[in-house]
């Protein structure tokens, strides 16, 4: 499976969610981070799922049914000349409150980096001694008598 991996983000409205247990959380997350939406959702197996959770493939069966169930995901199969393939999708409220959140966690690290663009002219007290820090990278000598 081809992602653009960054790590896992958990809204609060999944993972506050009391109908959720902590495998289905965590279920909803994996399969929002594989949705291929050229391609109709996220096509990837219980076989797939049983071997990156550690799970039977029988339990991950059981837990894509009750997200379906819950109405936390939906699941198509599409009907081919060589088989048939499963597409599973985050329900749509889902998708908005994981969008929100994503959005909100991208505002947030702006606001720090600016922050932190700001600390760089901090002033620094030591000794009874004040002084401008202008960049990051100079030493900084908090006694200007010793070299």
């Amino acid at each position: 499976m081809n992602r653009s991996f960054k790590g896992i983000w958990i809204p609060k409205e999944i993972w506050l969610s009391k109908e959720l247990s902590l495998q289905e959380k965590i279920f909803i997350v994996e399969i929002d981070s594989l949705e291929d939406h050229v391609k109709g959702g996220c096509y990837a197996g219980n076989k797939y799922f049983s071997d990156f959770f550690g799970l039977s493939e029988s339990r991950v069966s059981d837990i894509i049914k009750t997200l379906v169930n819950k109405k936390m995901i939906t699941r198509k199969v599409v009907r081919t000349q060589n088989g048939s393939v499963r597409y599973l999708n985050v329900s749509h409220y889902l998708k908005t409150a994981i969008a929100h959140s994503q959005n909100l966690a991208v505002r947030t690290s702006q606001i720090q980096d600016s922050r932190s663009a700001e600390s760089d002219n901090i002033i620094i007290h030591s000794n009874n001694t004040s002084f401008y820090k202008r960049e990051k990278s100079k030493k900084i000598n908090a006694n200007p008598r010793k070299k």
